[in-house]
């Protein structure tokens, strides 16, 4: 009985392996061929639009953002070997609004690689042209290849540029058309829902010669109950899609799971041909609570870039104006190193954030993380006005303190989820004139002066409903800031898995903590220190010594008069020291170098 179950195995897996004659899901390489390493390039995230391979580490680009209206180029398979059955090529491409240019790809078959051949069909980059989809995101195509082929041929994609946006394509399979093949082509979830219950729903492709007649529906939360529901009935044809709506809702409470959807028994036991496209599986998110959001307006600009000053004139000042929107978005601008010398307010942590996003044009406006292409200030309010309506999971508050040139900022933040995010702060000046350059403009707003501590953020690990406080320092000395008065500091908090932006906020005025009269009875010396520092005090104090990135890196209770405290195993840099008594507290700067 072992070796009927064995060779039944044996023969399934041989079968699978028939059916899927070739694939490339770009994860470690190109792995095709382009004549161009400019057009055509694997890449692990991607930028205008941003957006992350459809399944595992990689994806492919057309950069139709940078190439030339009409520029087109061609990303061929290996030679790949067709033994006189039907086959069909499928693949993920990723669709965005990004218009009115129609950027695209042609996909042929041909016997030769790098150039076209037989057009299996067309699907544009943006949205709203063929085939029309209702949102950004990625989308499954399959086109038939007519006859029985026999002998060798090359898959050929044809991108080509309009000069738009970037197209992303993931995931190519082809496959032998065989009579049973059943995929899961979509389930509807959102990677962060409100604790309730949830439908199981999306979308299921007969791939298939022969019609799909009935199913095992599956679903899984974790390692918990299978709710498995039986659909009889159906009549599912070829090429034909079926939306599912499983009998049991996912009851979900807040936490983090990893949700699983299947199907099987498809006709009653008949062979699946291919197993891989069964079953979808996501990690979700589930919330205790929802709060408003204030959005993140993000601008990569240039002194030198002119259709950004047409932008700025244009577009964006008029919404900035609107004095209906004070107090409704917050706002950092990016003044980036190009066209030609580039703006000359330009520093590494614009760089880090340019990286980050993958920005490789200006201007480009982020409205949490999402690239907006609105035209016109009405359009930018209407894009406004439905940012609002989008839930945060985070209550969001934030204070500045500006002592010299030492910035004090202390962030807080209750999730109502559970995970790991960054915070971010960012130092803005809301204007100035000293980057003037080529483009015209005279004035420039919320110019990014700092990011604290730098363009990578700081690592929280959140847990629901626990509140938390995180205080960032940094020296604003030596920087292109033009009035240290005329500062304003951005938080916000961020997810680097998709790059979401969950909340920001506007710092307020700190409140001052520091008791002068105290301070005036305390001496902190020498100051700058090699490490050794002495405290003059009339009375007992306790002493934290706190790092720029606010964590406590030196603790003594009880210090008296002339004691010494060892900071030698400490980097060099600033340091701020909290010296507290029973009814009084005061905050010094000290320097190790």
């Amino acid at each position: 009985m072992k070796k009927i179950t064995l060779t039944l195995i044996f023969l399934f897996v041989a079968f699978l392996a028939e059916a899927q004659i070739h694939s490339q899901n770009f994860n470690t390489a190109l792995g095709w061929t382009t004549p161009l390493t400019t057009t055509w390039t694997r890449v692990t995230s991607g930028g205008t639009p941003t957006c992350s391979p459809f399944e595992g580490t990689g994806m492919a680009k057309f950069d139709s953002y940078n190439l030339a209206n009409n520029t087109t180029a061609i990303l061929s398979s290996p030679a790949i070997n067709f033994t006189g059955a039907t086959y069909r090529v499928k693949f993920k491409m990723y669709r965005d609004p990004a218009g009115p240019e129609l950027d695209k790809i042609d996909v042929y078959i041909h016997t030769a690689a790098g150039a076209g051949g037989t057009l299996l069909g067309t699907v544009n980059r943006l949205t709203t042209a063929a085939p029309v989809v209702p949102a950004e995101g990625w989308y499954s195509y399959s086109f038939d290849i007519a006859g029985a082929l026999t002998g060798t041929r090359y898959i050929n994609i044809r991108g080509t540029s309009k000069y738009g946006y970037n197209i992303f394509i993931d995931d190519i399979n082809v496959d032998q058309i065989t009579p049973i093949d059943a995929s899961l082509e979509t389930f509807v979830i959102n990677s962060i829902e409100l604790a309730g219950s949830k439908a199981i729903t999306g979308q299921i492709k007969n791939y298939g010669s022969t019609p799909i007649t009935s199913m095992d529906l599956k679903w899984q939360a974790d390692s918990g109950t299978i709710y498995t529901q039986n659909i009889t009935g159906l009549n599912i044809a070829p090429n034909a899609t079926y939306n599912y709506n499983h009998a049991n809702q996912w009851v979900a409470t807040p936490g983090n799971y990893s949700l699983k959807v299947w199907v099987s028994n498809i006709n009653g036991g008949s062979g699946d041909s291919n197993a891989s496209n069964d079953q979808i599986t996501k990690a979700v998110s589930v919330a205790s609570n929802t709060t408003p959001r204030l959005p993140l307006y993000e601008k990569f600009s240039s002194s030198t870039c002119p259709p950004c000053a047409s932008f700025n004139t244009n577009v964006f000042t008029p919404f900035y104006n609107t004095a209906s929107n004070d107090g409704k978005y917050s706002f950092i601008s990016y003044q980036v190193n190009w066209p030609g010398a580039g703006d000359p307010y330009f520093f590494a942590d614009v760089n880090t954030r340019r990286i980050y996003y993958g920005i490789s044009g200006a201007p480009t406006l982020l409205i949490d993380k999402k690239v907006s292409t609105v035209g016109s200030t009405a359009l930018l309010q209407t894009a406004q006005n439905a940012a609002l309506t989008v839930p945060s999971y985070f209550t969001m508050s934030a204070t500045k303190d500006l002592v010299g040139t030492t910035m004090t900022v202390n962030v807080n933040a209750t999730p109502y989820l559970t995970g790991t995010y960054k915070i971010h702060v960012a130092v803005v000046e809301k204007l100035t004139t000293g980057n003037v350059a080529t483009n015209g403009e005279t004035s420039f707003k919320h110019v990014l002066m700092k990011m604290m501590p730098d363009g990578n953020g700081t690592t929280v690990n959140f847990v629901n409903n626990t509140p938390t406080s995180t205080t960032l320092i940094a020296d604003l000395s030596g920087l292109h800031i033009e009035e240290m008065s005329d500062l304003e500091v951005i938080a916000f908090i961020q997810n680097d898995a998709g790059k979401i932006v969950m909340q920001s906020t506007i710092a307020t005025q700190a409140l001052s903590t520091n008791d002068y009269s105290l301070a005036s009875k305390i001496k902190l010396y020498p100051n700058p220190s090699n490490g050794i520092v002495k405290i003059r005090t009339e009375s007992p104090v306790n002493v934290v010594v706190s790092d720029v990135t606010g964590k406590t890196v030196f603790t003594m209770n009880q210090v008296s008069n002339d004691s010494q405290m060892n900071l030698s195993s400490l980097e060099k840099g600033m340091y701020l020291v909290k010296v507290s008594n029973e009814s009084a507290e005061f905050t010094q700067k000290i320097i190790l170098n």
